[in-house]
């Protein structure tokens, strides 16, 4: 009898044994299948990992970033509210589920989320997103915070630096803003959508050459974005080079035709050069755009 006890205990043991070599299989092939961006095989492969460890909530965290990944926000839902229920000591879960509910616009809900996982582990990230959240309800001072939270922490964190930057515009702290982007650019130098973003603040400080020149950088190293354009025809504008601004303003209609704002920018340009049949064609298309303004100086001045 103690024979037969034995060996069913070994069984038991070498059965439990190669399910846990075949769930760590699955495991690393997810995650290869994730490096290579093959979501949908990598989910298929965290659920043979939870079919044999219902309770692993690293694959549930992995899976779940996944599903959202893969635009299923309620899949991923499920699978951290699972896995809380399984350790609710894991910074990570609530952090995950926090970011979750952010991209699907549940704002205070990723808060909370983030709260939690801030008392429970001192991360960079969790004050990152965090701050991030905050930011999209319009809570630009408290965004501002958690980003310089995240920056004790980390004083390397481009990204805080870009992010506290944009926050600070919000609450038309320019100045500061433009300190920021520039720690941005000075850690990550290829980080080129920081030129945009000081560019705009440099021009709401009025000095409209140097933004001319962060416009000029964003440029040279991509010359297809309409917005880039747009706004250096702002700067150009602030310095009288009408020229200059109008060619602008048209680089950004070429890319973009559909730029309501381009259009109206052009015609501002236009009614300094006293070019009233420019001003009132560029003002007729921005208001066929949409545009309320131009419609109404169209309406006013043009008729």
């Amino acid at each position: 009898m103690k024979s037969l006890l034995i060996l069913i205990s070994f069984l038991s043991f070498t059965l439990m044994s190669h399910s846990q070599d075949i769930a760590q299989e699955a495991f690393a092939r997810a995650v290869e299948f994730k490096k290579n961006g093959n979501f949908i095989e990598a989910v298929k492969e965290y659920d043979k990992v939870l079919e044999i460890n219902p309770d692993y909530t690293g694959a549930l965290i992995n899976r779940a970033n996944l599903k959202s990944l893969l635009k299923n926000g309620e899949g991923a839902l499920a699978d951290l509210d699972r896995a809380a229920k399984i350790n609710k000591k894991d910074p990570e879960i609530y952090y995950s589920r926090g970011n979750v509910k952010h991209d699907l616009l549940r704002f205070s809900e990723a808060i909370a989320d983030y709260d939690k996982a801030i008392e429970l582990g001192n991360h960079e990230d969790y004050y990152f997103a965090r701050g991030t959240s905050k930011n999209a309800k319009g809570l630009h001072a408290e965004a501002i915070a958690d980003y310089s939270s995240a920056i004790s922490i980390n004083a390397k964190f481009t990204d805080a630096y870009f992010n506290r930057g944009n926050a600070k515009q919000k609450i038309k702290d320019y100045a500061g803003a433009i300190a920021d982007y520039d720690k941005a650019l000075n850690l990550d130098s290829k980080k080129i959508e920081v030129y945009i973003n000081r560019g705009n603040a440099k021009i709401r400080q009025q000095e409209f050459k140097q933004a001319v020149l962060d416009f000029d950088s964003y440029i040279k190293q991509n010359a297809n974005n309409p917005i880039a354009y747009f706004n250096r025809g702002l700067a150009k504008g602030g310095l009288k080079d009408n020229q200059g601004a109008i060619d602008d303003y048209s680089k950004a209609i070429e890319l973009q035709p559909t730029n309501s704002d381009a259009y109206f920018g052009r015609a501002g340009i236009k009614s300094s050069l006293d070019d009233k049949e420019g001003e009132c064609k560029d003002l007729k298309k921005a208001a066929d755009l949409g545009l309320d303004r131009a419609k109404n100086i169209y309406e006013k001045y043009c008729k």
